[in-house]
């Protein structure tokens, strides 16, 4: 929405508030929980966030619109926005195919390119008019993909919105989002009423839905960024079977019976089965059995696992970070700043390790430092850790940060070396992608797991909500193999270690029990388990 207000004002000449606008976005987007920083007034923290700016979001989180947006929609049609949001458009684009064609929405703008009329606007051609109707038809076709963390804040906005109604008794979070999906293609939701026309007004009102469509048992609408949404209705005895049925994906809905009940407990239970955490609701194995009580929880971790600071591309000291990790319940951090190698990341060598461990030593901490280092992978298979300083390290991480784009053959064998190194280390975001953004490297994975399993290693599950790292497939993989895994934050930031949650999110997934992951152990059986030990040390030992 904020996005939406840049455009309008864009389109106004107003190019300073556009920029503005723009800025709060990429600040709000870069923050973890928007709802709470309003609940506790501190949204004027996040940078390009003033007075103003502030009192628009809140009224757009609380309500789904404000007086600034409802002018500016006024004066704008919507259509102008969607063509703008396009990758293949723009503001200019859309401003210049409104003006001249005055489309009422995109099936107009698509209806106009397949007549060939596009072509013939200033500043257009062929090509781009093609790009267009490719970018509207998969719009259509896909709708709008997001990421976890982007897709929860707007499915707690919605939520949020629907809540304020009287006509709503309960509206719960679901599908994709509720079970920690790293790709979001729709949100859904689960709402108990006895007042179904009166849900439907409420939508109808919010700002940023474009169309509903009532007709079948599940209600559909769509938002004026081309998410879908799902909203599942049922009066309050039949919840337990709503809620369930937005939740699971449809292999799991399949495998059940619709059972009455206002909790979901009651209708697994009228399945025969225990309540099964949504995570694990993917339509394979999750009814054969198991409760999944031991599954990792949030609350199971017991250290903060891979934390920058300033001394090398973190934002934060070593005793602010330290004091997060305090205040968030656990007994311990590690510091795991870049290596020398990582020069693009300010990284560190012997000498700045040194100089970081005397600071460790003389801080009164609320919490045990682990001092370590997140050492590149380098081409070779090196890991890049000063041998000088290995022994005193309580824990290194091993991760490729450059030359992501090496063969087959090159990246797996680097990999295998890499893992094979003779002290311990921990694997860190293993395939290197970022969701939506970049693949993960092209590696036989399996061979790189036989060397994890058979050395000194464990495993990352990195939480950082742009990465999501490894994947809960790969993850279960490797869970076969019995390699043990540490559930990460990659913090940058006080705020950053909070990233957790989704690492926990990816294992739980990927079924792994708090047994498999070393973090959850105290702090002194962590530090022993995770140290790794130079060939000089092993032979003493």
């Amino acid at each position: 929405m904020l996005r939406e207000i840049a455009v309008y004002f864009d389109l106004d000449g107003d190019r300073h508030r556009a920029m503005a606008y723009d800025r709060a976005a990429k600040s709000i987007e870069a923050a973890n929980g928007l709802h709470r920083l309003l609940d506790e007034g501190r949204l004027e923290e996040l940078p390009g966030i003033g007075p103003s700016i502030a009192r628009v979001v809140g009224d757009l989180a609380r309500r789904g619109s404000s007086t600034v947006l409802e002018k500016l929609r006024a004066k704008w049609p919507s259509v102008i926005v969607e063509l703008a949001q396009l990758p293949s458009v723009g503001v200019l684009k859309a401003r210049k195919i409104h003006d001249a064609l005055h489309p009422a929405d995109l099936d107009a703008v698509a209806q106009l390119a397949r007549a060939g009329q596009l072509r013939e606007l200033p500043g257009f051609g062929a090509v781009s008019e093609k790009k267009i109707l490719t970018s509207i038809e998969e719009r259509a076709q896909k709708g709008t993909r997001a990421i976890h963390i982007d897709a929860e804040e707007h499915a707690r906005s919605l939520a949020g919105y629907l809540r304020d109604d009287p006509a709503v008794l309960r509206v719960e979070i679901a599908g994709q989002v509720r079970r920690f999906c790293e790709i979001v293609d729709h949100l859904s939701f689960a709402i108990a009423t006895i007042h179904r026309d009166a849900v439907l007004d409420r939508l109808r009102s919010h700002g940023l839905i474009t169309s509903i469509d009532a007709s079948g048992d599940v209600v559909t609408a769509r938002l004026a960024d081309g998410m879908r949404c799902e909203l599942h209705l049922a009066e309050p005895q039949q919840f337990g079977w709503a809620w369930i049925q937005a939740t699971g994906s449809p292999e799991h809905v399949a495998k059940l019976r619709p059972a009455a009940g206002a909790e979901e407990v009651d209708v697994y239970r009228a399945n025969g089965l225990p309540w099964l955490p949504p995570e694990v609701r993917d339509g394979t194995d999750e009814c054969s059995g198991d409760d999944f009580t031991d599954l990792v929880t949030l609350e199971d971790i017991t250290c903060a696992f891979h934390c920058h600071t300033t001394y090398s591309d973190g934002k934060d000291s070593i005793e602010a970070m330290a004091r997060a990790a305090g205040a968030l319940g656990m007994q311990a951090i590690t510091i795991t700043d870049h290596s020398a190698a990582a020069s693009y990341a300010g990284g560190i060598g012997a000498e700045g390790l040194r100089a970081q461990h005397a600071e460790i030593d003389a801080l009164v901490s609320p919490v045990r430092i682990l001092k370590g280092t997140e050492a590149d992978i380098l081409a070779d298979g090196t890991i890049d850790v000063p041998m000088e300083v290995l022994d005193d390290l309580d824990v290194v991480i091993a991760s490729v940060h450059q030359r992501y784009k090496l063969d087959l053959d090159g990246m797996t064998n680097r990999l295998v070396t890499a893992m094979r190194q003779p002290f311990f280390k921990v694997w860190g975001h293993a395939l290197g992608r970022l969701v939506l953004r970049r693949d993960p490297i092209a590696v036989r994975l399996d061979e790189v797991l036989d060397a994890v399993a058979e050395s000194p290693a464990a495993i990352e599950i990195n939480g950082d909500p742009y990465r999501l790292d490894l994947d809960p497939i790969n993850a279960r993989t490797a869970a076969a193999r019995g390699i043990p895994f540490v559930l990460s934050s990659d913090a940058h930031s006080t705020r950053g270690i909070e990233a957790v949650r989704w690492a926990v999110a990816m294992a739980r997934r990927a079924r792994i029990r708090k047994s498999q992951v070393l973090n959850t152990c105290a702090p002194e059986e962590l530090a022993e388990r995770v140290r790794p030990r130079s060939r000089r040390t092993a032979s003493r030992s």
